[in-house]
């Protein structure tokens, strides 16, 4: 359940017996005296003072002191020089300041941005993204008795001027809406493969259809009808293992005359096949469809919500499978032939998403006729060795579709890097006995070689591949980021298509 976010230009304490907190804003270029509202100031400037708290981004300081009795609780959050505030500052701030509060009994908080900051009620959407994201915590394996042991925010309430109530109340529905999808991404990615199968994937396409009340079509493809097609690179994945395939396909009716498909690496656990990884690098493998995920969230999004998108047709396509050792398993040296009559020589099997996302863009460009195209995918470790944990590999071949998406996902703070699609490294994907390997030689270069191998599967349509291998999952919370899945990519790509109108 989470927080119910209230928008209001005041809040009364008396007669409530909640555990409150009070919220205030802090920059290093405005003076925090006379924006704190209580016949304390004194004791709290002399606090502020003492503490050497000056407002920069990296500060929060809690203050607690009587008041007729009742213990106040006041949380000073600094957010830098405001003329420099942005919207994923401000969310990651608020969100890690919520968290917090998972050890404590407040069960309240109440958020000034009434105090003259206009940044800050300029920003109601990343407040309310911030709370909702921040209070996140998975829990649906945990006993009733360990889920008692994490506080929850009940009710935040965001204080702002008069004037901007009704602005702010908007933005504010608007950051739940969102959070709900990119929560459904999230507790999807941290489910544990025993939970979580390619026919979970088709029950939650399902749901979204049902939920949609006929906006969204779903239709599943299964093993016969994707060897119809020809799909023998996303089958020869699927080969090694007990359950399976599910080629899924989402579809949304939108209100321009161009189509976009949004295609996410859906492999439901990755041990790499008879390449098998080691060990430790194993236990995480639930999350390699964490691409997957986030294109459910958005068909969420869009089910229940029913915006009005730029796009004629919004295509979600899940290529949905297993990659598992068996004595059905593809083997290193296998060829295989893609739905656009390429072959394939498959000499790593840890090498399989981009397998399984080749016949998705051919079936997407082909069989969907779609003009612009978006593929998600925890792609490659090569890609978080260039970049961390904390920035996704872009590659696109068309500039100004990067620059347009760059907009909406600087907003949602899904942050990326743009890497090239070096043409020189291409032929290191040549084989002599077949079209394409499917894995570069040497070390280097291995998220620019596997963006070259996916371009080889696109002719005409405007195309970014996001290799997000590093900010689907962490290992350690920041900032409105929890440790376990992120949800990376549901609120970029809302925004763009609820935005993008250059086409």
């Amino acid at each position: 359940m989470t927080p119910k976010i209230h928008v209001s230009s005041s809040f009364i304490t008396s007669g409530t017996k909640s555990q409150i907190m009070h919220l205030y804003f802090s920059f290093t270029d405005k003076k925090i005296s006379g924006q704190l509202k209580t016949e304390n100031e004194q004791y709290l400037n002399e606090k502020i003072k003492k503490e050497e708290f000056t407002g920069k981004e990296t500060e929060t300081l809690s203050i607690e002191f009587l008041k007729e009795g009742t213990l106040q609780r006041i949380t000073l959050i600094g957010l830098g020089r405001s003329t420099k505030l942005t919207a994923r500052v401000l969310k990651d701030r608020v969100g890690e300041v919520i968290r917090g509060l998972h050890t404590s009994k407040t069960d309240t908080v109440v958020i000034h941005a009434n105090d003259g900051i206009k940044a800050v009620e300029d920003n109601s959407e990343a407040i309310g993204e911030g709370i909702i994201l921040g209070d996140y915590v998975f829990e649906d394996f945990k006993a009733e008795e360990s889920r008692k042991k994490i506080n929850h925010v009940k009710n935040a309430y965001l204080l702002v001027s008069e004037s901007n109530a009704i602005r702010a109340k908007k933005k504010v529905e608007s950051a739940e809406k969102k959070s709900v999808a990119v929560l459904f991404a999230r507790n999807m990615i941290n489910t544990p493969a025993s939970h979580l199968h390619p026919g979970t994937l088709v029950e939650k396409a399902q749901e979204i259809g049902k939920l949609s009340k006929g906006r969204v079509k779903v239709e599943v493809l299964d093993k016969k009808m994707c060897e119809k097609l020809g799909m023998g690179a996303f089958l020869g994945v699927a080969e090694g293992s007990e359950r399976q395939p599910a080629f899924i396909v989402l579809r949304y009716e939108g209100k321009g005359s161009k189509k976009i498909a949004l295609i996410g690496k859906s492999i439901t656990f990755d041990s790499g096949g008879l390449s098998l990884k080691p060990s430790e690098a194993m236990m995480d493998m639930k999350i390699d469809m964490s691409g997957g995920a986030a294109v459910l969230g958005v068909f969420h999004y869009l089910a229940t919500e029913n915006p009005t998108v730029s796009f004629g047709e919004v295509f979600g396509i899940l290529p949905a499978c297993e990659n598992m050792p068996s004595g059905k398993a593809i083997k290193p040296g296998d060829i295989v032939r893609a739905m656009n009559g390429k072959t394939i020589e498959v000499l790593n099997t840890d090498a399989e998403g981009r397998l399984t996302l080749a016949d998705g863009l051919v079936y997407a460009e082909e069989q969907l006729k779609a003009d612009y195209c978006f593929d998600l995918a925890t792609l490659t470790g090569a890609c978080m060795v260039a970049l961390g944990n904390d920035l996704a590999g872009l590659f696109t071949n068309d500039e100004q579709f990067e620059k347009e998406y760059n907009k909406y996902a600087t907003e949602a703070g899904d942050e990326y890097w743009r890497l090239p699609l070096y043409e020189g490294y291409a032929k290191q994907m040549k084989s002599d006995i077949a079209d394409l390997k499917n894995i570069g030689g040497g070390r280097y270069g291995g998220a620019i070689t596997a963006g070259l191998f996916l371009k080889a599967f696109v002719k005409k349509m405007k195309w970014i591949h996001i290799d997000i291998a590093g900010p689907a999952y962490r290992e350690s919370e920041k900032g409105m980021l929890p440790k376990g899945a992120s949800g990376w990519g549901v609120a970029s790509i809302i925004n763009f298509l609820e935005q993008f109108s250059a086409l």
